[in-house]
């Protein structure tokens, strides 16, 4: 008898009464007639406690160390893994892959509940927890186990001679099993996901009715005995269906959902009908319909609902419904009774994952990185350095601020302007032989303040004089400002020969950029920074402390807003000068490299833009010149080295 075969035997026993032979989610994945999957062991453990499946709690004595002895009295091939030891021991590290410890698997949800990442200690056989909340860490198979739980939901389902009857609901009224995603490409990996699992499982084909895709649908036992099956009949009813939506609230209502997983949840929009709050409240009353009944009088429950909600995501800040549910989680309240909060980063749950992908993904953006692989709720603001040291290991404590530079050294110029209220700042700095970015002056001017003492605001002619000063004092080959300034501030530069400072539209994305680039060289110790004058009473200069009470709101996934504290008497002007003095100079270091066949550094954010935002860099011509860019300060080509 075939596989197909005997799986209609299952499904159809005793004609018309349900079938007692369901086996548990983790046999049904894992067993050659199921699914036929490997899962990580931490996989398993969520898995089971979603199902109320029993925890090993290694009940043979092993000492999960060292490979079990074949002369153990417990030994049993089915025991050991491939290098010997237990098999259902768990092994885990840090993201460095050091610090090794090893687990029972009830012993590992013990430790997340100590660690304040599961809202339950142990499993109770039996209890299952229908409503899962699942953090965890990009590559950790987030896909893969509700795609499990997808295909055996739908496995109970066809075991059941009649699973609309035994919910009490009517016959015509399709149940489904949805998957909803931030967009239809995503909610469509989830479900291709399933439809692999229907296609390679042979205990599907006998209930297949049609296969889309866009929709996987399937006949129960009592359609096939009632129409015939769907193979032969094409027009012959079916009883399930699984498919995926996008997260639009208004098209999810009033459907007969006994399954929905939101996928990427915390990633859905924050308002209107693609909210995450908003397709939560769409589709969960859906799932309250599925407890069993009497089958005398089907508006009679006799056991608890079955309706199942699984929202499993990456997390983002510690906000929306995704942080909200889960905290609810380890609350003293009724809903915590049905929730599976777990939050598990990529390096504990997927095992084969390398050392070298988490540091590198550290290195490029430690906020991102304990996000999206840390599986981390943040705090929507945050301090910008995690680690001021990282800021202070770039300082040169010899390091001094300049006032001039030698004629014709390249050097670029960050610029933020404020007329009003707030201080204007610029930051110059070069780039070295070694490729470092070093800063070499930074300073700002404030209306009532110093020269400015008697103005109430400043003048864009006032800005454009003072950057034209630092002109005369450095050779300025690139500078940058933000757009806001607009058409006024870049003419006032032009009247003064500055015509290499751009306005650059600083949108939320590039912003965000220029920020992590400043940060990706200070992490790879790419920045030459002094810290001087140091103000009595302080640790530090004025820019450096500055730099360390910066806050990051955090938007979205990749784009943080990073700005001063909304304290009085904070600012961002030294920071903004300087992060866009840093990025000019990289990008311009980039297109060099570029021209001499020279692959640019390691982790620069927007790098393959940046060559075009700018424009080219100024030449630079023969002759004698004294210090600066300063238009009084330059030679005409073949000419006599007298300025303009």
């Amino acid at each position: 008898m075939s596989l197909a075969n005997l799986a209609a035997e299952i499904g159809r026993r005793d004609s018309k009464e349900d079938s007692d032979d369901v086996v548990d989610i983790i046999t049904f994945v894992e067993s050659s007639w199921g699914l036929n999957l490997r899962l990580y062991p931490i996989q398993r453990v969520i898995l089971k406690a979603h199902y109320g499946v029993a925890l090993d709690d290694n009940p043979y004595g092993f000492d999960m160390e060292k490979p079990i002895p074949e002369t153990h009295p417990n030994y049993s091939p089915e025991l050991v893994d491939e290098d010997g030891f237990y098999v259902y021991r768990i092994a885990i590290s840090d993201w460095r892959r050091e610090n090794a410890q090893v687990f029972t698997e009830a012993g590992y949800l013990a430790y997340l509940y100590d660690e304040g990442r599961c809202n339950i200690r142990e499993v109770v056989p039996g209890v299952q927890r229908r409503e899962m909340v699942l953090s965890v860490g990009r590559r950790s198979g987030k896909t893969l186990i509700t795609s499990c739980i997808v295909a055996y939901e739908t496995y109970k389902l066809l075991l059941k001679y009649n699973a609309s009857k035994y919910y009490g609901t009517s016959q015509s009224n399709v149940i489904q099993l949805i998957s909803v995603a931030t967009d239809k490409d995503q909610a469509a990996l989830l479900f291709s996901e399933a439809k692999g699992h229907f296609s390679d499982c042979d205990f599907f084909l006998p209930y297949t009715a049609n296969n889309t895709q866009s929709f996987y649908t399937f006949q129960s036992p009592f359609d096939i005995d009632r129409y015939g099956s769907y193979k032969d009949n094409q027009k012959a009813p079916f009883s399930f269906k699984v498919t995926f939506r996008s997260c639009v609230a208004k098209g999810l209502r009033g459907g007969n959902n006994i399954l929905v997983a939101l996928d990427e949840v915390a990633h859905f929009g924050e308002q209107g009908q693609a909210s995450a709050d908003e397709v939560y409240q769409a589709v969960e009353p859906s799932t309250r319909t599925f407890s069993p009944k009497d089958p005398k009088n089907k508006t009679r429950p006799i056991g608890e609902n079955e309706g199942r909600i699984i929202l499993i995501s990456s997390p983002l800040g510690k906000q929306g419904l995704f942080y909200k549910q889960f905290r609810l989680g380890f609350g003293d309240n009724a809903a915590a009774d049905k929730l599976l909060c777990i939050q598990a980063p990529t390096w504990e749950v997927n095992p084969t994952v390398p050392a070298e992908t988490f540091v590198a993904s550290y290195l490029k953006d430690p906020t991102v990185f304990f996000t999206e692989f840390g599986a981390e709720f943040t705090d929507r603001t945050r301090g910008w350095l995690e680690n001021p040291a990282d800021l202070y290991a770039c300082i040169d404590p010899a390091l001094r601020p300049k006032n001039r530079a030698p004629p014709r050294a390249p050097h670029f110029l960050g610029l933020d302007v404020a007329l009003v209220n707030d201080y204007s700042a610029l930051a110059v700095g070069h780039n070295d032989s070694d490729g470092k970015v070093v800063l070499d002056h930074i300073e700002r001017i404030r209306a009532g303040e110093g020269a400015f003492a008697g103005m109430e605001r400043l003048e864009f002619e006032d800005v454009a004089d003072w950057v034209a000063d630092a002109a005369k004092r450095f050779y300025i080959s690139e500078g940058i400002f933000d757009q806001w300034a607009g058409i006024p501030m870049e003419q006032a530069l032009i009247r003064r020969g500055l015509k290499q400072m751009k306005s650059i539209q600083f949108s939320r994305q590039l912003s965000s950029q220029v920020f992590q680039n400043f940060k990706n060289l200070m992490l790879d110790r790419k920045l030459v920074l002094f810290d001087s004058p140091i103000p009595d009473g302080q640790d530090h200069c004025e820019y450096i402390q500055e730099l360390t009470e910066l806050q990051a709101e955090v938007l979205s996934k990749y784009i943080v807003k990073v700005e001063a504290p909304k304290t009085d008497g904070k600012h961002d002007d030294f920071s903004d000068a300087l992060v866009r003095m840093v990025w000019s100079a990289t990008q311009n270091n980039l297109k060099r490299h570029s021209v001499v066949g020279v692959r640019g550094g390691r982790g620069i954010v927007g790098a393959s833009a940046g060559g075009a935002l700018f424009g080219r860099t100024p030449r630079l011509h023969g002759g004698k010149s004294g210090f600066g860019s300063h238009s009084s300060r330059q030679t005409i080509k073949g000419g006599n080295g007298r300025g303009r």
